[in-house]
This record gives structure tokens, C-alpha cells and sequence, in this order.
């Protein structure tokens, strides 16, 4: 059986051939690297701002029947969602959901959200958005990796096993070539990112999201000229930067910005003054040609959430940086009765920020 030590190392067919299932045929593309690379230059940027959205597989006996919708992924986006914050100026919806591989067994590919995948890159063109793809969950990760510490879902679900699984390490790099395999010629496509919020540090286990970055970083260039967007660990965080190996001039590095954490995640009621400008993260990655920042956010009842928007915005313009807001409801009502904490339409104060910025937003997918 082959091992990560060898797997890591291959080159983007043999990584592929490896997790592919028998007789699956991947999808010839014709692609122009340069100009989607080009949307995330900053010397001429930002080009692309708009916000989130996050989905994941639905689990009939934790979420009912309505909650998230039929599945496979929830909960539902609905055209009209996308379509609303094209309406805004935005020109980008950031997918963070599952990827295309099981999270279990031989890793195969799951014809339900590769379908799934397929449609939201069409609706996002028919709204006029640009769409990165996002991988929060895959081989040996699982949605609950994000919540490994709450009570809500029985334990069987939680499954961190990628850390310590070389077989799944693989099949993850192995996914992320597939999707750019699949994907990487539709014209909403702007970028692939690779992992949603990394955390292996976190677990005990630095040096394993280095080494597969390492991989997709070698990789890419024989598999798509869809950009590769790569996090740092420690959930993404700017200060994890530096375990990472140097990146080739196809790859983009994304960072998330909850800074600071007491304040964009304080409990209702606390009042937690905002601090700080946001320009520590430009200052962080001064040296990086093309980074991104495609989440930050607050929680609705932080006092001057108007500003912290106003203030996380203009660092990021100031640094030339693509940027998505979290999050953008989806739509659905069952979900979204329940889900507030972080929806941005509920905010006068951050829509007035985000319309005022989406309104410099000039490119729109072909």
C-alpha cells in the first residue's frame, strides 16, 4: 500500500490514479491561468469582494427532516440568495462545504456533491459571482472537526482521523486535483481552496498540513490553471504562516480574521469594545504577492459592529486583498430562523459598510 511519505511526494496522475475509483473518467478543460490569476494580484487589487456560504452533509437523525433540507448538503442555497448579493455590488460567493471525497471507507469520489458542486458554479454564473470552492470537510474530516468539543451530535460523527491517517492525507490532496480536474475550466471558477481552517497544529500534529500544501503546491501546475488557495494552520490564522513552505506564483494564501477573538465572538450581552485597526494582518503578509482574507466577521450584537466592518474593509482594500465577508444567508428559512448570530443582512450598520465597498467591485465571470 502506498504511505503519505511516497503519495506526498508523487506528482498530480499518480496521486489522482491512486483515490480514483475504476472507470472514472476525469473532464478534459481549456483553461487562461493568467487571467484568473490575475484576479488576485494585489498590486492591482482587490478584485473580487462578496461573502460566504457554508454547507454541509445532512444528518437525518441530528438535523430532522427540514432544519437543513433533503441533503445531500445543507442547508439549501437558493438562487434568489445569490442572486440578492449580486445585487449588493458583490462579485464573489465563497463555498465552504464538503468536499468531493468520502470521509471514510477507500475515499472514493461522491457523485452527489460533485453534482451538487456542479450546479452551484452554474447558479453563481447565472447571479454574475465569481465562486471560490472550499473544502471544509473530506477524507478522514468530517463537519464535527469544527465542533469537537459540543454536545449537540452523537460522538460517532466526529472524525479528525486525517492527522494521523497517511492514507487520507493523500486522498485529500488527491481530492483537490480531481475538483480542479472537474471544475477548473468553468468561467465562475475563480480558485480552489484546498482546506477550510486547517487545525492539525491545534491537534499535537504540526507538520502534516505543511507537507500536503507542500504537495498541492508541487502538483498544481500539471493539473489546472484554476488558481490553488492555500491556508496557513491553526485555523488559518496569519500567524501560522511561517511553518509553511514557500509557494509558487500559482498559489494564493488565504488568511480568516476573527481578530480579536473576545470581541467578534463575545456572548450577548458582554459589550466587548472593539480594539485594533485590522491592519496587523496587511503587515503580516506584506511579503506574500497574492493573499486573500475570504472570512471575517462578528457576531450581530457587538457594539460598533459598523466600524469594525468599515475598519476590517479598508485594511484589506488599503493591502490590495480579494475579501468575503462571513456569512451571507442562504435562503432557507428553516435554517435561518434559527442560525442569526452572523448573518449580515440583519445589520444595517455592516450592510452600509459592504454595499459602500461592493460598489468598486468591476469584473463579473464570462
Amino acid at each position: 500500500m502506498n504511505s503519505r511519505r511516497t503519495l506526498l511526494a508523487a506528482g498530480a496522475a499518480a496521486l489522482t490514479a491512486a483515490f480514483a475509483p475504476p472507470g472514472l473518467r476525469l473532464a478534459s478543460y481549456t483553461t487562461q491561468p493568467a487571467s484568473r490569476l490575475a484576479l488576485w494580484d494585489n498590486g492591482s487589487g482587490p478584485h473580487l469582494r462578496g461573502a460566504v456560504f457554508v454547507q454541509r452533509r445532512v444528518y437525518n437523525d441530528v438535523d430532522g427532516s427540514t432544519f437543513l433540507g433533503p441533503g445531500p448538503l445543507g442547508a439549501p442555497v437558493s438562487q434568489g440568495a445569490l442572486n440578492a448579493l449580486a445585487d449588493t455590488g458583490a462579485n464573489l460567493a465563497v463555498w465552504s462545504g464538503a468536499g468531493l471525497f468520502a470521509e471514510t471507507g477507500r475515499f472514493a469520489v461522491d457523485p452527489a456533491i460533485e453534482d451538487h458542486i456542479g450546479r452551484w458554479l452554474e447558479m453563481c454564473q447565472r447571479a454574475g459571482l465569481y465562486t471560490v470552492i472550499g473544502f471544509r470537510t473530506g477524507p478522514g474530516r468530517s463537519a464535527f472537526a469544527f465542533h469537537p468539543d459540543d454536545d449537540w451530535y452523537p460522538r460517532r460523527l466526529l472524525n479528525n482521523t486525517l492527522w494521523r491517517d497517511e492514507e487520507a492525507q493523500a486522498a485529500w490532496v488527491a481530492m483537490c486535483l480531481h475538483a480542479a480536474r472537474s471544475f477548473g475550466s468553468h468561467p465562475a471558477l475563480a480558485g480552489i481552496l484546498a482546506m477550510v481552517e486547517p487545525n492539525g497544529s491545534d491537534l499535537g500534529l504540526p507538520d502534516v498540513w505543511p507537507a500536503m500544501a507542500a504537495a498541492l503546491n508541487r502538483s498544481w501546475a500539471q493539473s489546472s490553471g484554476v488558481p490553488l488557495i492555500l491556508s496557513p494552520d491553526r485555523w488559518a490564522r496569519a500567524e501560522a504562516l511561517g511553518a509553511m513552505q514557500p509557494v509558487s506564483a500559482h498559489t494564493v494564501i488565504n488568511v480568516h480574521d476573527y481578530a480579536p477573538w473576545e470581541y467578534t465572538h463575545q456572548a450577548e450581552g458582554r459589550r466587548v469594545a472593539l480594539t485594533g485597526d485590522g491592519t496587523d494582518l496587511a503587515r503580516a503578509l506584506a511579503r506574500q504577492p497574492r493573499w486573500c482574507c475570504l472570512e471575517f466577521g462578528a457576531a450581530l450584537h457587538a457594539p460598533d459592529l459598523g466600524r469594525y466592518f468599515q475598519t476590517r474593509i479598508a485594511a484589506l482594500e488599503g493591502a490590495g486583498a480579494n475579501w468575503a465577508a462571513f456569512r451571507w444567508p442562504s435562503g432557507w428559512d428553516a435554517y435561518e430562523r434559527r442560525e442569526t448570530g452572523m448573518n449580515v443582512t440583519l445589520s444595517h450598520d455592516a450592510m452600509h459598510a459592504l454595499r459602500a465597498a461592493f460598489r468598486q467591485n468591476r469584473l463579473r465571470p464570462g
